[in-house]
């Protein structure tokens, strides 16, 4: 009990320092990207890149099965106006009978997606990766009312907490499996832990069975409008891997894989930090003043985002050096598409909290006409990308697609009256020299290194 009581007290005593939570959010990130990074020097060194190849795969089927069916729960949740416990199971419910048809697609059709990506081989591994989305499933719905109700603070202990036991359960397994099973194993401990905190350290609705009427159909109106928008960025995201597996081998996939984790690991930082601080404080502010919420969309957000900016730049010109730093010589080449990649998350800088911003004014369709936007892009672009340069060249042009629908979400800021030109020039600005700095740095090493001055590493 006394230790208890001295555990409250501490909470007591530092949450004011806290504040919103957004520095320790950050912080988090950042300790679980160096983290990332720590923990693959020692995988890498015990998986062979086809295992990553192998893991790219799976996720890719798990990605395009969860777009397919996105509803956008997590942005329903926080931006609807009341939330009480009736709705929420009903939103509950919807999601349980959603990754219930999602294991049984990918269980059952899982020698269909080993083909499709020329790896009949690997069809056991993608059913027994079904089985997470049932564990996902008996979560409660505690993670987005957190957020909606800003506790960025919990809610980043908590994820710190599941990160570090995946990862090291993921290491530990991989020291004694040497496969691509190591893996596997840290999605299963990612999925229960994720359950195990929903129902005791988040506090959530009571989970109950519920399909109200009005309240599907609510969810349906706004699902009509996500569902085309996802099933497009599906598009956007996955072909890049498709493209890999059929015109590079399995090797070269493992290095794409090792690339997209990187890049991946880059915009979770900024994404997470746009829906879990920008987001609910700009929907309350929107809520009860207009002219508040003006202010906050770029005051809450802007030295954050220009450090984002100026790291995301810095791994676009030095990728490669990157890799040569952190992993051996079978993953040397895995900087271009390290480098092709955080184009993506750069512009989603500019994109994601404008995208959010507009939605919580009412025009739930941007995202939608956003992504039809990225996909003219890529239908003109593409084909003269692949047939005068090859498919690297047409994976560049879906690394672009982000930053095609950058005009587009500019225009509706000045329509919302909400865009400052200078604030968004600052990111540009910021992301050139951390380019430079980065590009530098690398053809300073291999300078050094084809010299002799510096060895081979």
């Amino acid at each position: 009990m006394f230790a208890v009581s001295d555990l409250r007290s501490f909470a007591t005593r530092i949450r004011p320092v806290l504040g919103d939570g957004s520095t320790l959010l950050i912080c988090s990130h950042v300790a679980q990207l160096l983290l990332r990074i720590g923990s693959s020097l020692i995988v890498t060194r015990l998986l062979s890149p086809e295992a990553y190849g192998v893991i790219g795969i799976i996720t890719s089927i798990s990605y395009i099965l969860v777009m397919i069916s996105d509803m956008g729960l997590r942005a329903y949740i926080i931006r609807h106006e009341h939330g009480g416990d009736e709705l929420l199971q009903s939103v509950w419910t919807v999601r349980l009978l959603r990754n219930v048809a999602i294991f049984a697609i990918m269980f059952v059709g899982a020698g269909v997606f080993a083909e499709l990506y020329k790896a009949p081989e690997i069809s056991l591994a993608i059913r027994i990766c079904a089985a997470p989305f049932l564990i996902d499933a008996c979560s409660s719905l505690a993670g987005a009312t957190t957020e909606r109700n800003r506790g960025v603070v919990r809610l980043t202990v908590v994820e710190f907490t599941r990160f570090l036991m995946v990862t090291v359960t993921t290491i530990i397994a991989a020291y004694f499996l040497r496969n691509y099973w190591a893996i596997v194993i840290g999605m299963f401990v990612n999925s229960i832990v994720g359950v195990i905190a929903s129902y005791t350290v988040l506090k959530g609705p009571p989970v109950r069975f519920r399909l109200e009427g009005d309240h599907v159909r609510d969810l349906w109106r706004f699902w009509r409008i996500i569902i085309p928008s996802s099933i497009i960025t599906l598009v956007l995201t996955q072909t890049n891997t498709v493209i890999m597996a059929r015109f590079f081998p399995m090797d070269e996939l493992g290095k794409f894989s090792i690339a997209t984790t990187l890049s991946a690991a880059v915009m979770g930082v900024s994404t997470e930090y746009v829906m879990r601080v920008f987001f609910p404080r700009f929907a309350e502010a929107n809520r009860s003043s207009i002219e508040q919420a003006k202010e906050i969309y770029y005051s809450c957000r802007r030295m954050v985002m220009l450090f984002f900016a100026f790291g995301i730049g810095g791994l676009i010109g030095g990728g490669e050096l990157l890799i040569r730093i952190l992993y051996n010589e079978e993953y040397l080449g895995t900087g271009i598409y390290l480098s092709l990649l955080c184009l993506t998350p750069l512009a989603r800088l500019i994109s994601l909290p404008a995208e959010q911003a507009i939605i919580t004014r009412g025009f739930i369709r941007v995202a939608l006409n956003a992504n039809v936007l990225r996909l003219g892009w890529i239908a003109v672009a593409g084909p003269i990308a692949y047939i005068g340069i090859g498919p690297l060249a047409l994976i560049a042009v879906f690394c672009l697609a982000e930053t095609a629908a950058l005009p587009y979400f500019l225009w509706h800021l000045k329509r919302y009256d909400l865009l400052d030109l200078r604030e968004e020039s600052y990111l540009i600005g910021a992301m050139l020299v951390g380019a430079a700095i980065g590009y530098v740095c690398y053809m300073a090493s291999e300078a050094l290194i084809a010299s002799g001055a510096l060895p081979n590493f």
